[in-house]
């Protein structure tokens, strides 16, 4: 037990160190040196200079999602041989510059001979603000000009996307009675089954390592190690659940291919890859090739609507809508972060179901 006199001392101290003066910037400043050269000192050399500007210009690199950084390159390319065309400056750019390209690129033409949508040219305005943003260059892409320019092109040629028409569970079921027991029909029909019962991307399909894959019984889980609304690479798991009937069962599909190539035991390597006539490569697909085998996939079950590799997708929500399914449960599924994209979905589906022309009597 401290005495009176003990404690008394004790508070006077406390006192005096909370009422003492803060320790100047420069005592803080010979602090922090001491200490960054005893962490330097314990552990071991650190890396050069030109070793971590390596490594920051990595991490530029991985920045942008793969396909907005080709996106955005192909945009440069059009817009450096507009100032080319024009002899105007590229970078640093000047705002009247820019909205006569977008003018360009709105009413009559882009690169490629046709007139651009709306949000595409909103996309080459955003190419020429990164291009100045690289160089370190003020570029200030909502400038009274430009956004009253970019608003007369949505307002003339509309805003609205065209979105992919989705795959509906009877098209999914025509299309996988085409299939033969080829290897490549083998794996086209893994490809269509999973992304339509996952409502995968593409890009998600061809990313997939045969480790992102753990098969618990007739369940599948499908890890997504990173994907378009996560760039940041924080992952997510989809649970695929066994179809009704094996010829279309997602999970049956994907064990036929692996087994069919010889990829149970493959662990960080690509799970879809290209079939030649020498057998299975070792390289992984590109999202392109997902998006033809989708296309013939369809053409080939006599399907006259004009399909891509979203599709699949689409028909993941539709249908799972059409169904009564719970919109937290499809955005779970399907990594959507807002209603927004389902209402449109919904909207659609109900265009036949709840329709007013039925009830006119005709």
């Amino acid at each position: 037990m401290k005495s009176k006199h003990a404690k008394a001392r004790s508070a006077s101290r406390n006192i005096k160190g909370a009422l003492a003066p803060p320790p100047s910037s420069e005592r803080i400043l010979q602090y922090a040196v001491r200490r960054a050269e005893t962490q330097y000192a314990s552990h071991g050399q650190w890396a050069t200079a030109e070793d971590l500007d390596r490594m920051a210009e990595e991490f530029d690199r991985n920045s942008l999602a793969e396909n907005t950084r080709k996106s955005y390159l192909s945009d440069l390319a059009s817009w450096i041989a507009f100032c080319k065309l024009h002899r105007i400056n590229p970078v640093p750019a000047e705002a009247s510059d820019v909205r006569r390209y977008l003018t360009q690129l709105g009413a009559i033409r882009g690169r490629k001979g046709a007139k651009l949508k709306p949000k595409t040219a909103q996309r080459h305005l955003a190419s020429i603000a990164a291009a100045h943003r690289a160089a370190g260059i003020e570029f200030d892409a909502h400038h009274p000009i430009l956004k009253r320019t970019m608003n007369g092109i949505l307002r003339t040629y509309g805003a609205r996307q065209e979105g992919a028409r989705a795959l509906r569970a009877g098209n999914i079921k025509a299309i996988c009675q085409t299939f033969r027991l080829d290897p490549r029909s083998v794996r086209n029909k893994a490809i269509i089954l999973l992304g339509f019962a996952g409502g995968f991307r593409r890009s998600e399909i061809v990313a997939l390592n045969v480790s992102d894959l753990a098969f618990e019984g007739d369940v599948l889980r499908v890890t997504l190690r990173r994907s378009k609304t996560d760039q940041e690479g924080e992952g997510r798991t989809i649970v695929i659940m066994p179809g009704e009937k094996t010829e279309t069962c997602a999970v049956a599909a994907v064990r036929a291919w692996l087994k069919r190539a010889k990829l149970e035991h493959e662990g960080n390597n690509p799970v879809f890859r290209p079939v030649s006539r020498t057998g299975v490569e070792s390289s992984g697909l590109s999202d392109k090739t997902v998006d033809r085998i989708v296309k013939s996939a369809a053409r080939a079950a006599g399907l006259k609507e004009t399909y891509s590799a979203h599709s699949l997708r689409a028909g993941h929500v539709t249908e799972a809508l059409a169904n009564g399914a719970d919109r937290a449960a499809i955005k779970r599924q399907t990594g959507h972060a807002s209603d927004a994209m389902l209402d449109r979905y919904a909207r659609e589906t109900n265009l036949a179901a709840n329709n007013s022309s039925s009830a006119l009597g005709l």
